[in-house]
C-alpha cells in the first residue's frame, strides 16, 4: 500500500507541494452538502478510517462514490456506511470525529457513529470517552503512545489510561469562520513523522512541541 494523505480540497498549494516531497498520493476531499463551510471538506468531518476500514456516511458515499473508491482500491481498506443522523450542527457532525491512539478510540460515544463504536469493540479496541465532539481535531497523535491537546478534558482522559500527552495552550490556530482551529485539524502522523500545516515554529508552545516530539523518538 503505497502512502497516501487526505486532504480539505481548500488546503494551501505549498502544504500539498510538501506533502507530495514526501511521496504521498493525495486525495482532496469535495465539500459535504450537509455541512457548512469551512467544515464542510475537512477529512475529520467527513470519514474515520481505521480497523482496515473506511467509515463515511451514505450522502457522502453516493455524492463521491468514484473519490472514495479510488481511497478504497490504494488502501484495500473495506467500506462501511452509515445512515445515522447528521447536519450542520453540533453534535449531530461529529459521527467520525473519533482519534485513534494505539489501543484506544478517544471520542464523545454519545455522538460518534455507532458502526465506529462497534468495529471497536471488535477490534478489541478501549474506548475513551471525553466530552469533546470534536475530538479527532483536538488531538495531534505523536506515536501509538503518546499525543498533544489543547483540551484539558482529553489530556486528563488520557492520562489516566497511561497515554503520554503534552497539554498546549488553546489558540494560535487559524481556522476561518471560527476564533481559532485545533492542532489536530492542522496535523498528520505517519510513522516517526508528524506533519504541520503552516508554520509550527510560530506556535507559544513550539519549544514543548518540538521537545515532546523529539523524546518520542528516543
Amino acid at each position: 500500500m503505497g502512502k497516501i494523505s487526505i486532504i480539505n480540497k481548500n488546503l494551501d498549494e505549498a502544504s500539498k507541494e510538501f506533502l507530495s516531497g514526501f511521496g504521498f498520493t493525495l486525495f482532496s476531499l469535495q465539500e459535504a452538502k450537509y455541512l457548512d463551510f469551512p467544515l464542510s471538506s475537512h477529512p475529520d468531518m467527513l470519514m474515520f478510517m481505521g480497523f482496515d476500514t473506511l467509515f463515511c456516511h451514505e450522502k457522502y458515499y453516493r455524492e463521491n462514490t468514484e473519490r472514495v473508491d479510488r481511497i478504497l482500491k490504494l488502501t484495500k481498506y473495506s467500506l462501511c456506511v452509515t445512515d445515522e443522523y447528521t447536519d450542520n450542527t453540533y453534535p449531530h457532525d461529529v459521527l467520525f470525529n473519533a482519534a485513534l491512539v494505539g489501543k484506544y478510540l478517544i471520542c464523545n460515544t454519545r455522538h460518534v457513529s455507532e458502526k465506529i463504536l462497534e468495529a471497536a469493540g471488535f477490534a478489541g479496541k478501549e474506548i475513551i470517552h471525553v466530552p469533546q465532539g470534536y475530538t479527532k481535531y483536538s488531538v495531534c497523535k505523536i506515536s501509538e503512545n503518546a499525543l498533544i491537546t489543547s483540551d484539558v478534558s482529553v489530556y486528563k482522559a488520557v492520562l489516566q489510561r497511561g497515554i503520554e500527552a503534552l497539554l498546549i495552550s488553546a489558540g494560535s490556530i487559524e481556522l476561518e469562520g471560527f476564533e481559532y482551529g485545533f492542532i489536530g485539524g492542522t496535523s498528520g502522523q505517519y510513522g516517526d513523522k508528524v506533519f504541520f500545516c503552516g508554520d509550527i515554529s510560530l506556535h507559544p508552545d513550539y519549544a514543548s512541541i518540538k521537545s515532546f516530539c523529539e523524546k518520542q523518538k528516543n
